[in-house]
């Protein structure tokens, strides 16, 4: 049975408490550590897969690999909320999330925030999207979160149905919404003519494209891609994946995982049959990730990481590719990412405390 109490957020939190708690609109609230929901894979790929918003940064096949193996990872907690009897209950809400503590006002939940991650967007049903949102803002008071009234959720989709969602939640029960976008990625003025470049690298030798199909493909082309990264400055700084063995260890489980499912490719760029640039993707037509890109610096002018990338967006009819890395602008689509605050007015608070309460009930 899994330590249902265990939230990473203050220490006088780990004491054994209570597993689950009635929460408003008749959802039932139960906090237990990431690495735990392996007991529930199940009804958590289920919920991926009617999700408002998809994200391959919130499902099993990349959360519990991170758990495993990754430190970063170890203590996150994650709020899940369930619809009707224990024994025919619907998961509603996958949310990981820890508490901030305030000596003044009130205790805040704040979601998952992570570089890892390209979204870190919650999984909540499409269906009960604003019940899911206000149930967060209200969450009952067993675990010493009585009545947060404030919520952040962080790299959220700016333009995402999510979003959209939770602003209406905000105007329904009285809540201050804040937005702050993430910054933009600096864009050179010139745009380079990768045509130009890809003739120049093809006068050092024959260059030739590859995208992995099968599974052992996949498998292949990590390792070569993980011996590329591990052969320049990276390396040489001692923050190569093959460096770590953790880190390895996850990305060669997360990548196999996702590969099950066809939401893994990894694409090489090779000059003779020697990689000069690697290049991971994680999603699903339309919409993919560089989880990672990586390129031989003796080539480094000839840009043949956004060659590759460039050329892997033009091998499906409907495939986007989105990333953060510098440079990589001219041939990525920009993904507007931010973080939303959630924050009880003066005037909601005061309508809700307690003392108000029985001051209202007296008169």
């Amino acid at each position: 049975m899994p330590n249902l109490a265990a939230f990473p957020a203050a220490p006088d939190e780990t004491a054994p408490r209570q597993n689950a708690a009635f929460g408003p609109a008749g959802l039932t609230i139960e906090r237990r550590p990431l690495a735990a929901c392996a007991a529930i894979e199940a009804e958590w790929r289920d919920l991926a897969g009617r999700a408002i918003e998809p994200n391959p940064f919130c499902e099993p096949d990349f959360a519990l690999p991170a758990a495993q193996h990754l430190v970063d990872f170890r203590d996150i907690s994650v709020l899940l909320l369930w619809d009707g009897p224990a024994t025919s209950r619907r998961l509603l809400g996958f949310v990981p999330a820890r508490l901030r503590r305030r000596l003044l006002g009130q205790d805040e939940l704040i979601g998952w925030n992570n570089p890892r991650l390209g979204l870190a967007a919650p999984l909540i049903d499409i269906d009960q999207a604003e019940r899911v949102a206000a149930a967060l803002l209200h969450i009952p008071g067993r675990w010493g979160l009585a009545n947060t009234q404030n919520l952040q959720l962080n790299r959220l989709d700016l333009d995402g149905p999510l979003l959209h969602s939770l602003l209406q939640v905000a105007e329904h029960t009285g809540h201050a919404s804040a937005l702050e976008p993430a910054p933009a990625p600096l864009a050179t003025a010139d745009r380079p003519d990768l045509a130009a470049l890809r003739h120049g690298l093809s006068r050092h030798g024959k260059l030739s494209f590859a995208e992995s199909g099968s599974r052992q493909e996949l498998r292949d082309m990590v390792e070569l891609h993980l011996a590329l990264e591990a052969s320049g400055s990276l390396a040489r700084a001692g923050g190569a994946a093959l460096q770590d063995i953790r880190e390895s260890a996850f990305l060669r489980a997360m990548t196999r995982n996702l590969a099950r499912s066809h939401r893994c490719r990894v694409g090489l760029l090779s000059l003779d049959d020697k990689p000069v640039a690697g290049a991971i993707l994680i999603g699903k037509s339309p919409r993919l990730w560089l989880y990672s890109g990586t390129q031989d610096e003796r080539f480094a002018s000839f840009a043949p990481l956004a060659q590759l990338v460039a050329w892997l967006g033009r091998r499906g009819r409907q495939r986007e590719i989105v990333a953060d890395m510098p440079g990589l602008h001219i041939v990525t689509l920009p993904l507007r990412l931010g973080d939303i605050r959630l924050s009880a007015t003066a005037k909601a608070a005061r309508r809700t405390t307690p003392f108000n309460r029985r001051r209202a009930a007296a008169a």
